[in-house]
């Protein structure tokens, strides 16, 4: 199996997103972020455009993440076996997770809020050694992505399902997105009276996840079937439309269920918004994800040298992105910009700088056997 070009370039695009996604959060943006540039307590127009901006990415780029990411699984499973699957797996994904949590992460920490307050070597042993807090951070999705492999490996190990006589089923019907949409709004619904949005165990914001989870079995079956290469070109159009829809309707449902008047309380809960955010996020991630899939299908499906560097710098991106973001944000915090303003410089740089730092460091001998 040869690379896919439109899905490595899609995954450079998603790549930029969380970028630019998590520097919003840092001017004003609905989420968690490690430093923030704004008082976003207080409503501004800045304030909206970004929580909505936000609110649009949240529910469909990082299950779009996970859909490319087990794309992949299978073949690499049967091309390796399960023991040299889950080594590559151990180095390509569990040493950059230890590396952010023990290195990026804290360091991060520290310099955007302990390093005029105490050393290094004290915040390692107060915070980082006694385990405090964790520093998972984005890393989080490399975190997943480990369980996620180990699993299939053991099932695929222990089942040993016949490849060979396995049914192969056709794209699901229109009827059957909306039913499934429905289903998984309501378990996620469900979920979230327990664990709200931004909070789980070990940096895994459980709230997202059954969403998560259907992409990643979706991302397994999708390659099995090859249901990329038949997608009926009716269903295109549908969902397409409806992800544009979901996206306009985004913001007026906040509206109508009191954002304006301070009323954000769509993370979880018994109410009308929570709700309304639960069954619309699967609607959008359907509609956003096909389409963004056959666009760069159709209009992406190909490489030159920029874009290769691009490509094979996109993993270390991800994993370095975070303290390239607090760093511009701390440069620009002394100027007296809009935030707005501050938004956009920052994300362009940050996703320059990271790119350029990414570059240097697959050039240093081994790493590209890591990252």
């Amino acid at each position: 199996m040869g690379r896919i070009l439109y899905l490595d370039n899609l995954r450079v695009f998603l790549t930029m997103l969380v970028v630019v996604f998590h520097t919003s959060i840092a001017y004003g943006g609905a989420g968690s972020w490690i430093l923030k540039d704004v008082d976003d307590s207080q409503l501004s127009l800045t304030v909206i455009i970004l929580s909505i901006f936000t609110g649009v990415c949240q529910a469909f780029f990082m299950s779009l993440f996970f859909f490319l990411s087990t794309y992949f699984i299978p073949f690499s499973y049967d091309k390796k076996g399960p023991i040299v699957f889950l080594k590559g797996r151990l180095i390509r994904i569990g040493i950059p997770l230890l590396f952010y949590y023990f290195i990026i992460g804290p360091i991060t920490d520290w310099f955007a809020h302990f390093y005029n307050r105490m050393t290094l070597s004290q915040f390692y042993i107060q915070k980082v050694f006694s385990f405090q807090q964790n520093f998972f951070g984005p890393a989080w999705f490399l975190e997943t992505l480990l369980y996620v492999s180990i699993f299939y490996a053991l099932y695929q190990f222990f089942t040993k399902p016949n490849k060979e006589i396995e049914k192969t089923r056709n794209f699901p019907k229109g009827k059957t997105l909306v039913l499934i949409a429905f289903i998984f709004g309501f378990i996620a619904f469900s979920v979230r009276m327990i664990y709200p949005t931004g909070t789980g165990i070990w940096g895994l914001q459980f709230g997202y996840f059954p969403l998560y989870l259907l992409l990643m079995w979706t991302g397994v079956a999708a390659y099995r079937q090859k249901w990329l290469e038949n997608m009926p070109a009716k269903l295109i159009k549908t969902w397409k439309m409806i992800g544009l829809v979901m996206i306009s309707i985004f913001s007026v449902g906040l509206i109508a269920t009191g954002a304006l008047s301070g009323n954000l309380n769509f993370s979880g809960g018994m109410n009308t918004q929570a709700l309304f955010y639960a069954l619309w996020e699967p609607f959008l991630c359907f509609g956003v994800s096909i389409g963004l899939i056959v666009y760069f299908q159709k209009r992406w499906n190909f490489t030159n040298d920029f874009i290769n560097r691009l490509r094979e710098s996109a993993s270390t991106v991800y994993l370095i992105h975070p303290p390239v973001i607090v760093g511009w944000t701390m440069a620009f915090r002394t100027l007296g910009l809009p935030p707005f303003i501050k938004f956009v410089l920052v994300a362009t740089l940050s996703v320059a700088t990271c790119f350029i730092i990414a570059f240097f460091i697959l050039r240093v001998p081994h790493m590209k056997k890591i990252l």
